[in-house]
């Protein structure tokens, strides 16, 4: 009799639970880390409540600057990044011959300053010789240094540069930088005319106007300027009254001539 009340006793708990969940409709176990499981329990989870951190004013304004000091030092890295490319032979050149070279080197922050020299000193690329002696005399983003200045122009000279030889016969005929040497200006101007650059051949007309050189030199000055293809205005303008002012010294046949052959 006993076992018999035991066992009743066992079995009436399970009854019970069986009889509550009759009815119950059950799904399959879920993945918890599954997206839309996560997405279910993120919406069914009570939100917890913490207590917002307060920061003091100084630590406020630590925070600000150092949010500025990161964004300041990553707006340099990109510039400098932008900044890393060296300059081409021809884009040098081009620069030079509008004179825009200087205004380049400060543009980009003198940050080419190291490789400027490098290509000056041990490659000895005229244009390069030509920009670092320019850095040198006008203490463009290093400090004065006249003497090696114009020995890095006359080693740009020497290579062949026209803009270099312009260069030099300015300084001796005007006595900067070094004696003033008429003869020595005329012979620097005459073979950067020489080589065709038209900067220079317009200076030796205006050279020969000044009453410099010889009359044995205006037939292929005026030839030499005549022949020139100007594209700019101005330049135009000036190699026009140039050539006028040439011709007024020369006998009309002479001139004629010029205008006939290309003297190149």
């Amino acid at each position: 009799m006993n076992r018999l009340i035991a066992l009743l006793l066992s079995i009436c708990p399970l009854l019970v639970l069986a009889a509550s969940n009759e009815g119950q409709i059950y799904e399959p176990t879920r993945d918890i880390f599954a997206p839309t499981a996560a997405a279910s329990l993120s919406q069914t989870a009570a939100p917890t409540s913490k207590k917002p951190v307060v920061l003091s004013a100084e630590q406020q304004a630590a925070a600000s600057a150092a949010s500025s000091a990161v964004s300041v030092l990553a707006s340099a890295g990109a510039a400098k990044i932008a900044t890393l490319q060296l300059y081409s032979q021809d884009e040098l050149l081009g620069w030079i011959a509008k004179h825009q070279h200087l205004k380049r080197v400060l543009a980009d922050e003198c940050q080419l300053v190291p490789d400027i020299e490098a290509r000056a000193k041990v490659m000895m690329l005229p244009s390069y010789q030509y920009l670092w002696a320019d850095m040198l005399l006008t203490g463009t983003c290093v400090d004065k240094d006249a003497t090696t200045g114009v020995d890095y122009m006359w080693s740009a000279a020497q290579h062949g540069l026209p803009a270099a030889l312009l260069r030099l016969a300015q300084y001796y005929e005007k006595g900067r930088y070094v004696q003033q040497d008429k003869r020595q200006a005329v012979v620097l101007m005459h073979e950067a005319a020489a080589l065709g650059y038209l900067e220079a051949r317009m200076e030796w007309v205006a050279m020969l106007d000044r009453g410099l050189g010889s009359p044995l030199d205006y037939e292929e000055a005026y030839s030499w300027l005549h022949h020139s293809v100007i594209s700019d205005d101005q330049q135009h303008a000036r190699a026009t009254r140039l050539l006028r002012q040439l011709a007024a010294r020369m006998p009309a046949n002479v001139v004629a001539r010029a205008k006939t052959y290309k003297l190149d």
